[in-house]
This record gives C-alpha cells, structure tokens and sequence, in this order.
C-alpha cells in the first residue's frame, strides 16, 4: 500500500527560475501548470526512479548515525534490507 506525505521543498534561485521558465514555456502552449506542481511531478518521479524504499532507509541510516544510536557499529549499503533497530531505554538497563 503506498502512503502520501506533504513535503516542502527549497529552491535555490538558479533551479526556481528553471522550473519558473518551465511553467512560462508550458503556459505559451495553452497549459497552465503551477510552478510548485512541475517541481512536485519532478520530484514524484525521481522517487519512483531512485526507489522510494531505499530512500528513506539511507535516511534512516543518516539519522541514526547522526545521534549516535549505533555508535561504533558499521552500516554499509549490504544493510539496507534491514531496518536497523535502537534498543530502548528499558532494555538498555537490564
């Protein structure tokens, strides 16, 4: 089953105004499509080209690197059909 999410995404202004001058382009045809709609389809297909899944596993990877919950375990690519698990604070104690 897939899942939606609301995502917010910054431009910087070189890639606003490509995406900008996509609209206008677009617009000269007869089509009005929305600035944020060409950015949303874009990133929608880059998803389905760099598989979603792994994504957000490399993502997870990252975060739990960053604070520490793996601490002196090594993560390599051959990992990402696992999610890797914290142990919790009350079994940390036993």
């Amino acid at each position: 089953m897939n899942k939606s999410a609301n995502v917010t995404v910054e431009l910087d202004d070189d890639a606003y105004a490509a995406f900008k001058e996509a609209s206008e382009i677009v617009l000269k045809a007869g089509i009005r499509v929305p600035t944020s709609q060409l950015v949303q389809t874009m990133i929608n297909a880059e998803m389905t080209r760099l598989n979603p899944r792994k994504i957000a596993q490399g993502f997870l990877k990252c975060i739990l690197q960053q604070v520490g919950g793996l601490a002196g375990s090594a993560l390599d690519d051959e990992d990402d059909e696992q999610i890797p698990v914290i142990p919790s604070a009350a079994t940390a104690k036993t």
